[in-house]
């Protein structure tokens, strides 16, 4: 009896996980905004000012950065092509930075003050709940 309670909750959760309908968004759908020469972002499903979840990606030609900033809600990150330098605080020092290759995963909580550069041109996909804002550290 117990293992059949147990199977009904798995079934029950696994439902309660089910995307409401199967996408796929493939590389040459994606419309790349911003310059080619620093950093460009596309929103490759879902909304980052509504509520819910989202996928930016974000494309880092060689050597750019997004200078200090911090979100309201965490965030993970995905290495798909490149190198993400990451680094964290007020002051963009690149000496200070940690290294996710492409196939990594980063988690930043909210409110952490952060900045990231590319090594390489640099694709990443930003996942987080929106509604989602970016907030310079200094104007």
């Amino acid at each position: 009896m117990a293992s059949m309670k147990t199977a009904v909750f798995l079934v029950t959760l696994l439902a309660v996980q089910q995307p409401s309908g199967h996408q796929l968004i493939q590389p040459e759908s994606i419309q790349w905004r911003g310059p080619a020469t620093g950093l460009q972002t596309a929103i490759a499903e879902g909304n980052p000012q509504a509520a819910g979840p989202f996928t930016m990606m974000l494309k880092l030609a060689d050597g750019a950065w997004i200078q200090p900033h911090f979100h309201n809600v965490d965030k993970r990150l995905v290495v798909v092509q490149g190198e993400l330098l990451m680094g964290h605080g007020d002051e963009l020092d690149k000496s200070a930075v940690s290294v996710l290759k492409a196939g990594g995963v980063a988690v930043m909580p909210a409110n952490t003050h952060h900045y990231e550069g590319g090594r390489g041109e640099t694709i990443v996909a930003l996942i987080a709940n929106g509604p989602f804002t970016t907030t310079m550290v200094k104007k």
